[in-house]
Formats: structure tokens, C-alpha cells, sequence
């Protein structure tokens, strides 16, 4: 989770423009994983985000979407 509490925050809740995924749905957040590794969604923020999810594996992503879907939002 210190990698991703860099740009979305050390509660996971945001950080400025970057969003919160604190307590976000995990089907969600896997989505939002996948199209990122495989150039699918596009946005500001999105080649950042890229090689953080390159190397997870699908075990990887369930495990994050779930610990965040856990947290407060």
C-alpha cells in the first residue's frame, strides 16, 4: 500500500486530483487495473499508473481491490 498511498494518499481517501480508492467497489478497481495494463483506459493520470499494474497478476489485483474495498471511504 505504500506505493499507492504516493499519489492517492496515505488514508487512500485522494490526494488533490488523484481520487480515493478507499472503500471503492473491487470489481471496480480490478477493471480500472486491467485496462490500464492493457492500454485500454486512457486519462491524465494514466501513464503513472502503468508501470505500477504492469507486472501484478490477476492474484495481485484481487488482493489490492480487496483491501481497499475494506477501507472507510
Amino acid at each position: 500500500t505504500t506505493q499507492c498511498s504516493i499519489c492517492h494518499g496515505e488514508d487512500l481517501k485522494g490526494l488533490g486530483v488523484v481520487p480515493g480508492i478507499a472503500g471503492r467497489s473491487p470489481s471496480y478497481l480490478v477493471r480500472q487495473m486491467y485496462d490500464m495494463q492493457q492500454g485500454a483506459r486512457k486519462g491524465m493520470w494514466t501513464d503513472l499508473m502503468k508501470p505500477v499494474v504492469m507486472k501484478l497478476s490477476d492474484e495481485d489485483m484481487l488482493a489490492i481491490a480487496a483491501y481497499t474495498a475494506s477501507l472507510k471511504p
